[in-house]
């Protein structure tokens, strides 16, 4: 994947968590997940082990857009390092002037 697509990819999944709806999903699935629990059985084991496993799953999923945002913030950087040292001399001549 090139510098180009992984800036993009985190700008799309920046766009995703800035989302109200997104954010009040997420909120509404882990409460449920919670709510769940709380009322499952405790000779439920099957069911307990089911429940932790969606909340591992939910916290993953937000963790991994939220790693996407990273990458994404540091290719942008890296683009702009790029283009920085690919320019000329007298534009950086010409840049520090102003």
């Amino acid at each position: 994947m090139t510098l180009h697509q992984q800036a993009q990819r985190g700008l799309e999944a920046s766009q995703v968590l800035d989302n109200p709806a997104y954010t009040a999903a997420m909120a509404l699935l882990k409460e449920e997940i919670v709510s769940q629990w709380k009322n499952c059985p405790v000779r439920d084991r099957e069911g307990q082990i089911l429940l932790l496993q969606l909340a591992k799953m939910a916290d993953k999923f937000d963790g991994i857009l939220k790693g996407l945002v990273e990458s994404g913030k540091f290719a942008q950087s890296k683009l702009g390092m790029d283009e920085f040292r690919n320019e000329s001399r007298a534009r950086q001549m010409l840049r520090r002037v102003m």
